[in-house]
């Protein structure tokens, strides 16, 4: 079954979002921030995020065709604290359950992933002022813990490194976040880096680079603000090595088309997100091929 699974990057946001698994910013350790209006405040919350893939194998004069349908789904604790005025730290704690439903091989797993923190320097914030023309730019950084899992079994057999739990390495983030608003209308776009290093068993998987755009638009009626929102994210990973041998079947990238709203009242933040892939390219062989299906994420956030 390890040809069946193709590296599966994902938050997510977030995620990745999501930003995200990680093609990008999804489960192997991608982060993704999403648009965070509210750049005052602290804030704590979760957000559940998941991504299903189809994997084919076409048949030989040697093997039948095989499939396997995947899905990838976590749970994360995350939030934001400043520290002072410009300084925030973020930490995300998520938990994950995998499913893989394939020809020869079915099997699950559940529990803690690897957990992030990260710390962000506010460059430009003129959202106090009183121009109708608003900007933030936050730029930052941090690491991800080998905290999950990364050398579970079926059958006596390690299972495919893309439906671990977590990498079991130390990984380092990048990332930039900007967002410009004029009255009530604005641009969010967001973009990331994730350098992997090598676990204890000497794979490694390869770098990652997200990158997003998104418009909005700030509504208010009574009680509650509601954000609309709409744009496109981009995701690429590296190919994957186990110790000095290139992995085949791992990798690729992909544009997504994302649309979603969050809103606002009181205290809180409920936040719903919607992706689903207009083009997309993973590094197959010539008998294999994987197809990225539509993602949710879904958050709720208490502010302070």
């Amino acid at each position: 079954m390890k040809k069946m699974m193709v590296l599966i990057l994902l938050s997510l946001a977030a995620s990745c979002p999501a930003r995200a698994c990680d093609v990008c910013g999804c489960s192997l350790g991608g982060n993704y921030f999403g648009i965070l209006p509210l750049y005052n405040k602290n804030f704590v919350g979760l957000r559940w995020s998941q991504a299903k893939f189809h994997s084919y194998i076409a048949p030989t004069q040697y093997l039948s065709a095989q499939q396997s349908n995947d899905t990838y789904a976590k749970v994360e604790l995350w939030g934001r604290y400043y520290l002072t005025k410009r300084i925030q730290l973020f930490a995300f704690v998520p938990y994950a359950y995998n499913n893989m439903n394939g020809t020869d091989q079915a099997v699950s797993a559940s529990g803690l992933g690897d957990i992030s923190i990260m710390a962000n320097y506010v460059v430009v914030n003129t959202g106090e002022s009183k121009s109708d023309f608003k900007h933030t730019l936050i730029a930052g950084g941090g690491v991800k813990l080998p905290t999950g899992k990364f050398d579970l079994e079926d059958k006596g057999k390690i299972i495919n490194r893309n439906f671990q739990l977590g990498t079991g390495s130390v990984d380092f983030n990048v990332n930039a976040v900007y967002t410009l608003r004029y009255k009530k209308t604005g641009i969010n776009v967001e973009t990331g880096y994730k350098i992997n290093t090598r676990n204890s068993h000497e794979y490694l998987f390869g770098n990652q680079y997200r990158a997003s755009a998104q418009l909005f638009y700030w509504q208010t009626a009574g009680a509650f603000s509601f954000l609309p929102h709409a744009g496109m994210n981009y995701e690429q990973a590296a190919m994957h090595k186990d110790g000095d041998i290139i992995q085949v079947n791992t990798g690729g990238s992909a544009w997504l088309g994302s649309g979603g709203v969050d809103i606002y009242i009181n205290r809180f933040t409920l936040g719903v997100n919607y992706q689903k892939p207009v083009s997309q390219h993973y590094n197959s062989d010539a008998t294999a091929d994987i197809t990225s299906k539509a993602r949710w994420t879904t958050s709720l956030t208490f502010n302070f």
